[in-house]
């Protein structure tokens, strides 16, 4: 509650100072322009993520399109109607990719009904349901994740960069927006740890350093990196050497794994995150321990990875009844 409060009160501010459009000027401008006004709004007042922007405006801009080649759509005449006809249209086999949908478009139309473009009955957009603990984590088994870093050639600068990076997943569950985001202050070399930021909550936590991955970023940072002024550990190797973005990270392991010949039908580099919560989960760690490592505010979201230890779930499953003739 008092999240919101604090949000609410800083969107009034900026409302105050004229960083927030008018409806006339939104109503007026090109759809791309509307765009860069909603991606600022979900930046500076929401605090979201890059990703997660580029992820809202994406929607918005697919629904903002021009249909059979008319008009793109006029945000003063919306009604329910086009709402309801997009996202049947649009919604996808995965519950996943259509609460995308869904969540994008109503934090949309409750910023139009914020600046009084469109009816605030338009904002109200029926939520997926969400059945929590209801899916099993995409794992990488042994033999497969070790086929996957035999799969970068670390005799190559390139090569010992995309490992570093695949470690990053690896050993600490980082996301690949903490590794884009990965600055050379966040390694603390004498005190053996790591800092890592830039993720869903944009909070920080620090966590030791792994001894293999520390001595991959010491053959990159030596043997590998460019020299350049940016911060960012992990630069691209083209002529501009700059720092890497949150789909170069997943292209580097969607790569990998073509070369390794992995056989994973999970090729994202989620399916990393996955992959060490469990091994840490058969290691005998406890969800509090993986809950601390992966940077999860609430056990709860942390409790989905119980399920793939099938030992101990065994233990306690209770016999199948079996009819007596």
């Amino acid at each position: 509650m008092r999240q919101r409060v604090f949000r609410s009160n800083r969107l009034l501010e900026r409302h105050r100072a004229g960083a927030l459009s008018s409806p006339r000027q939104v109503t007026a401008k090109q759809p791309s322009d509307v765009l860069a006004s909603f991606r600022a709004h979900l930046r500076d007042v929401g605090g979201m993520a890059s990703g997660t922007c580029d992820l809202y405006c994406r929607v918005v801009r697919s629904f903002l399109q021009a249909e059979d080649g008319g008009e793109p759509r006029d945000l003063s005449l919306l009604s329910a109607g086009d709402v309801v006809g997009y996202v049947s249209d649009h919604a996808a086999v995965s519950s996943g990719r259509t609460r995308h949908i869904v969540t994008a478009l109503r934090a949309f139309l409750r910023w139009l009904q914020l600046l009084g473009v469109c009816d605030a009955r338009l904002a109200v957009v029926p939520g997926v349901p969400r059945r929590r603990l209801a899916t099993i984590p995409k794992l990488l088994t042994d033999d497969q994740l070790r086929l996957l870093l035999a799969a970068f050639d670390r005799s190559t600068s390139k090569g010992r960069r995309d490992y570093a990076i695949a470690l990053c997943l690896v050993r600490l569950g980082m996301r690949r927006g903490e590794v884009a985001h990965l600055r050379l202050d966040d390694l603390d070399w004498r005190a053996g740890t790591i800092r890592i930021d830039g993720g869903k909550r944009r909070r920080s936590h620090v966590l030791p350093l792994p001894s293999d991955l520390a001595r991959a970023m010491v053959a990159y940072l030596k043997r590998g990196r460019p020299r350049s002024s940016e911060r960012e550990v992990f630069l691209r190797h083209a002529r501009d050497h700059r720092p890497m973005r949150s789909p170069d990270i997943h292209y580097v392991i969607r790569r990998a794994h073509e070369r390794g010949r992995v056989g994973s039908p999970w090729k994202g580099t989620h399916a990393l995150r996955h992959t060490m919560a469990s091994r840490m989960l058969r290691g005998g760690a406890t969800l509090k321990q993986i809950a601390d490592i992966l940077g999860h505010r609430s056990i709860d979201t942390t409790a989905i990875y119980a399920k793939v230890d099938i030992e101990r779930l065994a233990g306690v499953a209770l016999p199948w009844p079996v009819e007596r003739p």
